[in-house]
């Protein structure tokens, strides 16, 4: 349980992080507290992550994206694909 709200909270840093360089990026002028806060997020997800590998949590529930059955990305090619 405590794996999957530490995934949780470094799933939602790492989305803070990517909202907030994009808005870097495409303002002119930014204030030094959003630079700070973006480093303070960057080094927070850095401790997290490592914490996650030092604990191996892994999330209990995948999704049907990647798995589903209609998936055809992991299935193995036929002999005629394979030939092109």
């Amino acid at each position: 349980m405590e794996d999957d709200r530490l995934l949780d909270n470094i799933h939602q840093i790492q989305q803070r992080i990517n909202n907030t360089q994009k808005m870097i990026n495409n303002s002119v002028d930014v204030d030094e507290t959003t630079r700070i806060n973006l480093k303070l997020d960057k080094l927070k997800y850095q401790f997290l992550y490592l914490e996650a590998r030092r604990r191996k949590a892994k999330a209990k529930a995948t999704t049907n994206i990647i798995f589903g059955d209609e998936d055809t990305f992991l299935k193995q090619p036929s002999r005629a694909e394979k030939h092109w």
